[in-house]
């Protein structure tokens, strides 16, 4: 019985190299914690002392039960981190997999060191304390090794590269090399010394790291530039609508230069008829006058693209009969790009002019409200009827144009998320509405 509760202590002392990969976890997200630092530490001490007494507990009735211990730690801790992290749980997951890929490379690292100190040993010996140290000495040199490029290249992946449909399925590239891993551990050292299997074992281990390494790199280089791709042509349609409002001002000093030169002649028309009190005439008059004089575009805040973008959304609803009506309050200098402020408009914009089509033509309606709360904070509220609830899926909003998510609402997303924002959104009856606060 002594040696079964020292043995159970010894292989829960070995998970004690799970320390080192919760630090590569929060590395990447740091600023996206919801907790203090002190906060945060206690938090995963307390955890992680639980998690120590459950795993003794389980290696104590089941000697052999290493396995369940690292799915329990797996489902375990994921909940709790990405409890922490105000990110998209696919992103947080994709994080969590590669430290676990870490994991892995540090007992390949165990078996290697167990196959110089122990040569005659097997799997089922249970663990040994000096390749424990070993393991845990190679794996906190190579969190410590890859803490800057986690920080930065890792940290830019999941703030910057928003493609869903992409990090659904990135996770299993960690995951695929872990398991791939951890089928490599031999089970009978003594035969890693018959032939050619130890210069191969030796030669292989770096080979993968190097392997997973490159990999990793080449993601983060396609992520880079689809990322640019897509703000290239994000720039290219700001400057579109820029070019719009500066003709659609053009195109009004040159209406009002000509109202201005045919005003006189006007007035010598309407005293003739006032003269003559021909006031019928002189009303239907007035009348053809009105319709003739195109509307003014509207300056709503100092950015010409996001004016541009409102009075086109202002055009389409006079063109299809829906009531809209705008409340900008937003200073002269953006505290947000320009381009993310456009996208943002536009997308919510669109759908709701999507929903009020299906309407009848006195129930048509969208209320746009957004300024500034406070120097850091933007709200935006935006609202429009709809007749049934819009369906959801996981908390999330599903398209009424095509299967899947809202392209549009998960951009609207990805852009409070770059903010550290708060999205919610109201599927209604009697109304949809969306609620966008941002700091900025």
């Amino acid at each position: 019985m002594t040696d079964q509760i020292l043995q159970a202590a010894l292989s829960t002392m070995d998970t004690f190299v799970i320390l080192p990969l919760i630090v590569f976890c929060f590395l990447p997200v740091y600023p996206d914690i919801k907790s203090s630092p002190l906060r945060l530490l206690g938090k995963i001490t307390v955890s992680f002392l639980v998690m120590e007494i459950v795993m003794f507990l389980i290696f104590l009735a089941r000697p052999d039960g290493t396995a369940l211990n690292e799915l329990l730690c797996i489902g375990f801790f994921f909940y709790l981190y990405q409890k922490e992290v105000c990110l998209k749980r696919s992103h947080l997951w994709f994080l969590f997999m590669t430290a676990c890929l870490i994991g892995s490379f540090s007992f390949l690292s165990y078996s290697l060191a167990d196959i110089f100190l122990h040569p005659s040993a097997t799997i089922n010996e249970g663990i040994h304390m000096d390749s424990s140290l070993v393991k845990l000495a190679f794996e906190s040199a190579l969190v410590l090794l890859l803490a800057y490029p986690a920080r930065k290249y890792l940290g830019w992946l999941v703030h910057h590269f928003n493609e869903e449909r992409v990090w659904r399925f990135i996770w299993l590239l960690p995951a695929g090399f872990m398991f791939f891993a951890f089928g490599f551990i031999p089970y009978n050292n003594s035969l890693m010394y018959q032939g050619r299997f130890l210069q191969m074992y030796l030669v292989t281990i770096p080979f993968l790291m190097i392997l997973v390494f490159l990999i990793y790199v080449l993601f983060y280089l396609m992520a880079r530039s689809f990322a640019e791709k897509q703000e290239i042509l994000q720039k290219a349609a700001v400057l579109e609508l820029q070019a719009k409002q500066y003709e659609q001002q053009q195109a009004h000093m040159r209406e009002t230069s000509r109202l201005r030169h045919d005003f006189r002649h006007q007035l010598t028309v309407l005293a003739h008829m006032l003269q003559n009190q021909d006031y019928p005439g002189l009303e239907q008059y007035l009348r053809q006058y009105i319709l003739t004089i195109s509307d003014t575009p509207q300056t709503y805040c100092a950015s010409p693209a996001a004016n541009a973008l409102l009075n086109h959304y202002a055009a389409l609803g006079r063109e299809q009969q829906i009531e809209v009506r705008f409340q900008v309050r937003l200073p002269e200098t953006l505290p947000l790009s320009e381009i993310d402020l456009c996208v943002l408009l536009g997308n919510l914009l669109e759908n709701a002019v999507d929903g009020c089509r299906s309407l009848p033509e006195k129930q048509r309606q969208i209320h746009l409200r957004i300024g500034l709360t406070s120097p850091q904070v933007i709200a935006l509220q935006i609202s429009n009827p709809c007749k049934a609830p819009l369906q959801t899926q996981d908390g999330t909003i599903l398209s009424s144009k095509h299967d899947g998510r809202g392209q549009g609402l998960e951009s609207v997303r990805a852009i409070v998320e770059k903010y550290h924002g708060y999205l919610e959104l109201q599927p209604g009856p009697p109304s949809f509405e969306v609620r966008v606060l941002l700091n900025v």
